[in-house]
């Protein structure tokens, strides 16, 4: 690969980044130097609308790729300034530091103290450089160390008032953290409803006939998924929580909510599990996969609460490649043994409908739980 073809392929892959929300503000810095550059033609500027659309694509990728080598080998400054941003601003100057005479771990001798064959003469203390005189200095140096081990336990131990061993037969502090605790299953031996059926799962999904007019499922919805075993969500403490363990069914729809709608793009996902623990689980992961997609930026919103458990989140994409910011509204909900997620997307401002996004996760609760007891769905969003 060329030089212009090296550099442009390191821009493409900052700015895919930054699209998808995991950038830095030199990220920033390339996406304007860049769609300064591109915006002047349309072919660079067709390149930039294909990757703002879907970052994930190859295909877009490689054509922006392809758009910014082109205009980094006819121009030179260009190429400076693509270069500059991908390098970021200069570091800040070092702190000054004083340098000053350190003596670790050794004996000094100052104005006052002599040397003379087997003597050492620190002021009015006299060492004898002899054997003897070494082993009773070594002696008593072991001993000091043992009364300061033994002083700096004792203090422990009164400071913490634990008079139990060093080690014992519960966690020890060394132990591995383990996933957070997640609601156990309803006492009293009763059977849980678990939905193995794909048919009675799908109708979890609201349907056209269930939504507001205007709304339809888009192309290939709905479809059936396989969770991944591999799928976790990870806390910000590192705590990893297994999504599709103990998962039977994973249903995926898509939908056009219409011009009238305050979303450009909306998806959910319903996960049924064999247990409500292995549910519970899922759940956790699940939360953390939401709260923690994009690492930054995301913000757990304070609203009513579904079922078992629901949490809310809002996010905003930065408009790197077009100038245009995204918003993105989403939800979590634990209904007994079925877990369902829903996204809500606006494509043309940050802004995001929260009420649309609880109201519309409330209908899906609603189903699952129809659903649980054996019934029909018939919750029905924006419809009386």
């Amino acid at each position: 690969m060329d030089a212009p073809g090296s550099l442009a392929l390191s821009a493409v892959q900052v700015l895919t980044a930054m699209a998808t929300g995991a950038g830095t503000e030199a990220g920033r810095a390339l996406g304007d130097v860049v769609r300064a550059r591109l915006g002047t033609s349309d072919a660079g500027r067709a390149a930039l609308a294909r990757v703002n659309a879907d970052p994930a694509d190859p295909a877009a990728a490689q054509g922006l790729q392809e758009a910014i080598r082109e205009a980094i080998a006819a121009d030179p400054e260009f190429q400076g300034r693509v270069t500059a941003a991908l390098a970021g601003p200069p570091p800040a100057a070092p702190p000054a530091y004083t340098i000053s005479h350190s003596y670790k771990d050794s004996v000094v001798i100052g104005p006052g103290s002599k040397v003379r064959r087997s003597q050492i003469s620190l002021g009015p203390l006299t060492i004898n450089n002899t054997r003897s005189a070494r082993v009773s200095l070594t002696a008593a140096a072991a001993l000091l160390l043992a009364l300061l081990a033994l002083a700096a336990y004792g203090g422990a131990q009164v400071i913490t008032g634990d008079d139990s061993p060093w080690v014992s037969s519960g966690t020890s502090p060394r132990s591995p953290r383990t996933a957070s605790s997640a609601p156990s299953a309803p006492s009293g031996g009763a059977s849980v409803p678990v939905v193995r059926d794909a048919a009675a799962a799908e109708q979890i999904l609201p349907g056209p006939k269930s939504l507001p007019d205007g709304w339809a499922f888009a192309s290939g919805s709905p479809q059936k998924d396989t969770c991944r075993n591999g799928r976790v969500g990870s806390e910000k403490d590192g705590t990893l929580h297994y999504i599709c363990k103990g998962s039977l069914l994973d249903l995926t729809a898509w939908y056009n909510p219409g011009a009238a709608a305050g979303f450009d793009k909306v998806h959910i996902e319903v996960v049924t599990y064999s247990s409500h623990d292995a549910a519970a689980q899922g759940y956790l992961g699940q939360k953390a996969e939401e709260a923690n997609n994009p690492p930054s930026g995301v913000t757990e919103e304070s609203l009513p609460s579904y079922c078992e458990q629901s949490a809310f989140f809002s996010v905003t994409y930065p408009g790197i490649l077009d100038g245009v910011d995204r918003g993105e509204a989403r939800s979590v909900v634990h209904c007994g043994t079925v877990i369902f997620s829903v996204y809500a997307r606006n494509e043309h401002g940050s802004s995001v409908d929260l009420d649309t996004l609880t109201a519309l996760s409330q209908t899906v609760a609603t189903r699952a739980q129809q659903t649980l007891n054996g019934k029909t769905p018939t919750a029905a969003f924006g419809r009386s």
